[in-house]
């Protein structure tokens, strides 16, 4: 999975910008599940799923896909990519949350919020910077 960039190099996938993608793509995956659902049942008439629970889903739904042209850029090695990335998916993962206790949902749509806030906390766990170990300089010369 390398490309040419326009500098002639190879940019190779990295295991944290592969994951991050599929953990997006079910992410994604998810939110058009339920917002499919919940016009399918607000339309057929069904009282299980009130107006405000369908276009709370549509909303969550569109906000996926900029979650994932993010998710692209940092495919793409876009400068700060995941940092836009974290700060979607703390956000996100916060207002699923939130929703899930407010409003008044049926079951399904608070298990979709469980499984979407889920995945996007993973996201997070995946690209959260970590420190590169070191090795004191002094430990070194003592192994000497």
């Amino acid at each position: 999975m390398t490309r040419q960039p326009p500098s002639g190099g190879t940019i190779r996938r990295t295991a944290t910008t592969i994951a991050t993608a599929w953990l997006v793509g079910i992410y994604l995956l998810v939110t058009w599940a339920t917002a499919a659902v919940a016009i399918v049942m607000a339309t057929t008439g069904s009282t299980a799923v009130g107006a405000e629970a369908s276009v709370h889903a549509v909303i969550l739904a569109l906000v996926s896909i900029l979650t994932l042209v993010f998710t692209v850029n940092v495919w793409r090695r876009r400068p700060r990519a995941e940092l836009r990335v974290r700060v979607i998916a703390i956000i996100l993962a916060a207002a699923l949350v939130v929703t899930a206790v407010v409003l008044p949902l049926p079951i399904w749509m608070i298990v979709g919020h469980a499984i979407g806030a889920a995945l996007l906390l993973a996201t997070l766990v995946v690209l959260w910077p970590r420190p590169e170990p070191q090795i004191a300089s002094d430990t070194v010369s003592a192994v000497r």
